[in-house]
């Protein structure tokens, strides 16, 4: 049960890993797609614009007529005639201006066709956004009749007014800045700091730390940004001859902006709601690949399938608040500090304002209700991640601390341990016993060649043993030990033959720190029976337990008093086999020893140690 569990956990990690990738492949996708159309009219000829004229306050002209006239030739069929004549004002530096929402214009002076704006035949598209109209005019024109002919190119904008003015170029473009400044000052401010969290994301990234959504958070802002700086009046001015550009740019904002939205709230939330949102973004995306594809084939222009747009953006704003109030429904835990899912729905709601503002009145420029929401959430929103970046950097650096001090005192334990080896190993081949055993490799070199030559084999084994040690800083299996433990016994046998050292083995098969039960065996051969007249048994047995293994080394010695222990400084092997078998196996070793009878000590090692 408990695998098959993690199975399906797995399951739907890779399943929602895998969803979440499409939905990012799908969105670049979509965005390279309107990114590379938008090049396209960047580099294009948007117009073709006719003006017979030269250059030579504004007031608007109140007495125009307009009447509607049918025409097959126009894209809806009509043309919204206007007819006026100006008397007065046409000083030097007089121009007639107008604003034109997707429709194009003619200027007739006197039946003569001085201006007209048309999107260029090169392109399948029949808009030519928003853009002013501006012709200069000369004294002589007083009294003329001026006839402007406005072709609306899509329905909802057939009864759409036009305002003339006449004025000084200059005086026009600062009435519209005037106008249109508070936007366009909260439009550039929403694309700078967009920019700069991109940039602090990107930061974080190149340092392997992960951003939580700042950059999605970033580009959400850019494009919002984007979206209404290219929605005013004033932006014509600008760029006069790509309004196309600019309307296809304001679209494209709006067609893909929720998706990096809803990546900046999915570490917010939980796994039903990151999948949904990836759903979202997938068929955001899927939609934006098709309307883009019918614009460039020239089936439906995008302006057309706005309201497709919109009804994205409603469907994602359902998407938004339905999962930020399951979340603080379902996970109320979680909801402390939450600051983006609740700032998120003011955002919704002005950008929700916007949209149906853009249905009652026909624009929605000049409106303050997605930028103003927009910036509150970004800078809530902002200032909670960076709070929060903040405090991860506080916590990384006290984790880095702690690393550091783990480091340290890891390098202090392997430098006493790489001591207590030296130690041990030093501390095991004394001069005397070296002397003493060359000295009966001497002797039974005339008596008994035969077994000098064993002892010397044995000698070397020993020697051998010791010095691995210093290349040896893993544990090794008790078996090899009591193989050095062997020859070792089998060398002091020689020079006291009435002394026993009898093994009981039960158990071989595991780790524990070289030198360890050879220095025992020795302690209780020195200490322990050459302080008899005679005689003496060492014992040495092994056995294991449900939990633990254990080594004994017992002899009937003269024993002595354990208190002796206390003072380490004079039982440096002890004390190095004790550390050495903590350190390196978690095990522990007691000393148990009565005086007259003998001494017992026991090591101690943890199952699934270093096995």
């Amino acid at each position: 049960m408990g695998n098959m569990d993690v199975k399906q956990k797995i399951k739907k990690l890779k399943s929602e890993s895998l969803l979440s990738g499409i939905s990012v492949i799908l969105s670049a996708a979509a965005g390279m797609l309107l990114l590379g159309f938008l090049v396209f009219l960047c580099v294009s000829v948007n117009l073709e614009v006719k003006q017979n004229r030269t250059d030579d306050g504004f007031t608007v002209v109140r007495d125009s007529v307009c009447r509607e006239v049918e025409n097959a030739d126009a894209p809806i069929g009509v043309i919204r005639e206007y007819t006026f004549t100006i008397n007065e004002g046409l000083e030097k530096d007089t121009y007639l201006a107008f604003y034109t929402v997707h429709q194009y214009a003619e200027i007739y002076i006197d039946g003569q066709l001085v201006y007209s704006m048309r999107p260029s035949g090169k392109l399948r598209i029949r808009t030519v956004g928003s853009n002013w109209s501006m012709l200069p005019l000369y004294r002589e024109d007083a009294g003329k009749e001026i006839l402007v002919n406005i072709v609306p190119v899509y329905e909802n904008v057939r009864n759409r007014e036009v305002e003339f003015l006449t004025g000084s170029r200059l005086s026009i473009c600062a009435n519209r800045l005037h106008q249109d400044w508070p936007q366009l000052f909260l439009s550039v401010m929403a694309v700078l700091v967009g920019f700069a969290f991109v940039c602090i994301a990107v930061y974080k990234l190149l340092n392997r730390r992960s951003d939580e959504g700042l950059a999605a958070l970033g580009l959400f802002s850019v494009m919002m940004g984007l979206w209404r700086l290219t929605d005013t009046r004033f932006t014509p001015f600008l760029v006069p001859e790509k309004p196309v550009l600019m309307f296809y740019l304001s679209v494209a904002m709006l067609m893909l902006g929720m998706v990096p939205l809803m990546k900046s709230m999915k570490a917010r939330l939980h796994k039903v709601s990151r999948c949904i949102m990836d759903g979202y973004c997938i068929a955001t995306a899927s939609v934006c690949i098709v309307q883009t594809l019918l614009q460039v084939f020239g089936e439906m222009d995008l302006r057309e399938s706005l309201s497709v747009t919109h009804l994205m953006i409603a469907a994602g704003s359902v998407i938004l608040v339905g999962n930020v109030v399951y979340d603080r429904i379902k996970y109320p835990q979680n909801q402390q500090g939450a600051v983006s899912p609740k700032a998120a729905l003011i955002l919704i709601a002005g950008v929700l304002a916007d949209i149906i503002a853009f249905y009652v009145r026909g624009t929605s420029s000049g409106l303050l209700f997605s930028l103003l929401a927009m910036l509150i959430y970004i800078l809530l929103t902002g200032v909670n991640m960076m709070f929060r970046y903040i405090e991860q950097e506080k916590q990384l650096a006290e984790k880095e601390r702690m690393l550091a001090e783990d480091e340290k005192k890891l390098a202090e334990k392997e430098r006493q341990l790489t001591e207590s080896r030296i130690s041990t190993m030093i501390s095991q081949i004394h001069p005397h016993f070296i002397y003493n055993t060359l000295g009966s490799i001497e002797q039974l070199c005339e008596l008994q060649p035969e077994k000098a030559a064993e002892l010397v084999h044995n000698f070397s084994r020993y020697l051998r043993g010791n010095f691995s040690e210093l290349d040896n800083p893993a544990p090794i299996c008790l078996s090899q030990e009591m193989e050095h433990t062997r020859y070792y016994v089998s060398i002091e046998q020689v020079r006291f033959p009435d002394i026993e050292v009898r093994f009981d083995m039960q158990s071989v098969d595991f780790l524990l720190p070289a030198l360890s039960v050879q220095p025992l065996v020795e302690n209780s051969i020195k200490h322990g029976l050459m302080k008899l007249s005679r005689g003496g048994v060492v014992t040495v047995t092994s056995y294991e337990t449900d939990t633990q293994y254990y080594v004994s080394v017992e002899d009937n010695g003269a024993g002595f008093d354990t208190s002796i222990l206390l003072d380490e400084r004079k039982h440096i092997g002890l004390r190095n086999i004790r550390e050495r078998l903590e350190m390196m196996c978690s095990g522990t070793m007691t000393v148990e020893s009565t005086p007259g009878v003998g001494t017992k000590v026991l090591l101690s090692i943890p199952k699934g140690v270093r096995e």
